[in-house]
């Protein structure tokens, strides 16, 4: 079985990596087809098999036309058994490419929808009209978030055994805080925080929807409060790639909150990055199911964040993270401040939610079912 991955960029690729590479374990060969965004060798690094191509995230009809040229090329000189795409950009031209490549089977996995409960207007028109052309062109729907696949069955996005909901998982034989022993007081201490300080994080792509702007904001207030609070913000660039695309630094500096927080990008160490963590925090507009999430909880740390579609799927408010309202920056501010004012409230937290990621959302369980869909869709 030959199966083609096809990524916006090869960043989100080496985000799944861990299913990537047990599929292989599997006897599946893979291979990625990507845009190149600088993480093409640590892919080949993991044993992949890897394709760039010319890939924009947002609409850019000249290299939009491109890309589907190359992809068509690249799906039929690989002899690929499967096509399997992954949104955002996926969602436009993976399917489709893919049945005019005549590639037997195409899957593409919804990994958020391009909506959502709060969409509005034109954008949600034309969001759902995109939705349902990926849906027409592909064989099978994957859903990560539970939500996302309600609605898909609601909406008749295609007959029922077309659907299949998968989840999404982080890799268990690396987000386990028991690898890493001594990981919260050497990064700590290699972060520039104090054993006392209380550590608000957060991990993302720099962009608005994700929330940045209000987690700013919020630094700034908690801030004014107290002393000890120090802020961490790991973040993927976009910087010209997509439209709203932040600066994060100047960012820092508009809301005076420079000094307080520490500003990474691109990192590959990130088990231990969460293990520095008091609270992980996710002000997110949109989501299908945060990865973010899922790994903070694996790695026993308590969680905050947007009471949106997604969001609630993780997080049992009150009992594995907090949840407050979209945009609201001083609900967000509420929700931090009791989290860190209360010990006994973070460790509840961080126990729930570490069970319910072991319990529901793990590598292994969604790669299973992947493979089992593979399979009964070639008739294998």
């Amino acid at each position: 079985m030959r199966v083609a991955h096809v990524f916006p960029t090869d960043r989100v690729a080496y985000l799944m990596r861990a299913r990537l590479m047990r599929l292989q374990e599997s006897g599946i060969e893979v291979a990625v087809i990507c845009g190149d965004r600088g993480y093409v060798e640590h892919l080949r690094d993991c044993g992949l098999e890897v394709l760039p191509i010319p890939f924009a995230r947002e609409v850019a009809p000249w290299t939009d036309m491109r890309c589907v040229w190359a992809l068509r090329d690249a799906l039929r000189a690989g002899s690929f058994d499967i096509m399997h795409s992954h949104n955002p950009k996926g969602t436009l031209l993976g399917p489709f490419t893919a049945q005019w490549a005549n590639v037997p089977l195409v899957v593409h996995t919804v990994h958020g929808f391009l909506f959502n409960e709060n969409s509005r207007g034109l954008h949600r028109m034309a969001a759902v009209v995109a939705e349902r052309w990926c849906a027409h062109w592909s064989d099978y729907l994957l859903f990560q978030s539970e939500a996302d696949y309600d609605y898909a069955l609601k909406a008749r996005f295609k007959e029922p055994a077309r659907l299949h909901w998968i989840g999404n998982g982080v890799d268990e034989r690396r987000f386990d805080p028991e690898r890493y022993p001594d990981a919260r007081r050497q990064t700590r201490s290699a972060l520039g925080f104090g054993e006392d300080d209380l550590v608000v994080g957060m991990v993302t792509r720099l962009v608005r929807e994700k929330g940045c702007v209000e987690f700013f904001e919020m630094a700034a207030r908690v801030a004014e409060r107290s002393s000890r609070v120090r802020f961490l913000l790991v973040g993927i660039p976009e910087r010209r790639e997509q439209s709203d695309a932040i600066d994060a630094a100047a960012v820092a500096r508009q809301f005076g909150v420079e000094e307080r927080c520490v500003l990474l990008e691109d990192r590959l160490d990130m088990p231990e990055l969460y293990m520095s963590m008091d609270l992980c925090v996710l002000p997110s507009y949109r989501e299908g199911l945060p990865r973010c999430l899922l790994e903070a909880g694996a790695m026993g740390v308590a969680a905050a964040a947007t009471d949106i579609r997604g969001c609630r799927e993780v997080i049992v408010d009150g009992e594995t993270g907090l949840l407050f309202p979209l945009k609201d920056v001083g609900g967000f501010v509420a929700v931090v401040e009791r989290v860190l004012a209360d010990e006994k409230l973070r460790a509840k937290l961080a126990q729930g939610g570490q069970l319910r990621v072991r319990e529901r959302y793990v590598e292994s369980l969604v790669t299973e079912r992947v493979i089992g869909l593979y399979k009964s869709g070639l008739g294998a």
